[in-house]
């Protein structure tokens, strides 16, 4: 037999004997030859048959946490002290209620941010004041919109929409004339609200054919025209015009009556009893268009009011459960009005 595999041989026998003395397969080490579990501060080591423990006393007695079918400790074991504190069931719970906490607070949060999305820049700036109902028809039937005085800078509010939340109708705010003329033709332009400016919403047709703003001379279209809501009758009152040159052609007799008139009207058949240059000023100098000519240059020319119309026939809004948006150009919301 060769040398080496004689050694072999030998070596092999060797390592039995020492295996066989040592117990065999009765050998605690080969049934537990892992380091058990560290618990409440005690370490337990099987090595080679010798126990060591981790402990300030060696000899008192060891108790170890009761695990539950999931393997999960029980909800509170003693510290060396004797003082209780949480297992690892009892930090699970308190970290699912913590997160169940933040789990609303960010619902919340995403809430708000989903309102503060759908809030427009001009909310605050313009607002839904009133709403009148005039029944099945347009007639009677408008909204009420006002800007804030606050205001730095004038509101466009051509292109905003209302809407119907209960019925789906939408409106989009047309154009007007800043100074509206009759028998003429008006050229439209978007229509701003300066702070503090009214605009009524009228869902019917406008008896001027336009949207216009009022002002000091506006109340003369009362006269032959109907508006829903009225327009005021605050035009300068004809005594208080200065009488063209030369003046003493006018007698007393004329005077008395210009002093008579009412403003905002014309003259459709003066008196005859008054003299013809007084019948002839009565009938051409006194009318909506040299009201303008003579005011427009005036500070307080213009009203804070306008006068917007949709232009339909039919009745926009419901009588009651309405809910009715205003609505920017980006769709999102600047006022609302139920009732």
């Amino acid at each position: 037999m060769h040398e080496d595999v004689k050694w072999l041989f030998g070596l092999i026998i060797v390592f039995g004997l020492v295996w066989y003395i040592s117990g065999g397969f009765n050998n605690p080490t080969s049934k537990q030859p892992f380091i058990q579990p560290v618990l409440d501060g005690t370490i337990k080591v099987e090595t080679r048959g010798a126990e060591v423990i981790n402990s300030d006393n060696a000899s008192a007695a060891r108790s170890y946490p009761t695990y539950g079918s999931y393997g999960t400790a029980a909800d509170t074991v003693q510290n060396q002290n004797g003082a209780s504190k949480p297992t690892a069931k009892s930090e699970i719970a308190v970290k699912l209620e913590s997160a169940g906490i933040q789990a609303e607070q960010i619902k919340k949060e995403l809430d708000t941010l989903a309102q503060k999305n759908l809030s427009s820049p001009l909310s605050g700036k313009i607002s839904i004041t009133n709403v009148s109902r005039g029944g099945t028809s347009s007639s009677g039937e408008y909204v009420t919109l006002r800007a804030a005085s606050a205001n730095k800078d004038k509101i466009l509010l051509t292109g905003l929409r209302l809407e119907s939340v209960s019925s789906g109708r939408s409106v989009t705010i047309g154009k007007g004339v800043q100074m509206p003329f009759q028998n003429q033709i008006n050229v439209e332009q978007p229509i701003y609200l300066s702070p503090g400016d009214t605009a009524y919403i009228i869902t019917g047709q406008s008896p001027l054919g336009v949207s216009f703003k009022l002002n000091i001379c506006t109340g003369f279209f009362n006269q032959f025209q109907g508006f829903t809501p009225s327009i005021p009758s605050r035009c300068p009152a004809p005594r208080s015009e200065p009488l063209p040159p030369p003046e003493n052609q006018y007698n007393d007799q004329c005077i008395d009556y210009i002093n008579s008139l009412p403003g905002c009207q014309v003259i459709i058949q003066p008196p005859a009893s008054i003299s013809p240059e007084c019948q002839r000023y009565v009938t051409t100098e006194i009318s909506y268009t040299k009201c303008v000519n003579s005011h427009k240059n005036d500070k307080n020319f213009y009203e804070p009011d306008w006068r917007v119309y949709l232009n339909h026939s039919d009745a926009l809004w419901k009588s009651k459960r309405e809910i009715i948006h205003l609505v920017d150009k980006g769709g999102k919301i600047i006022d609302v009005v139920t009732y």
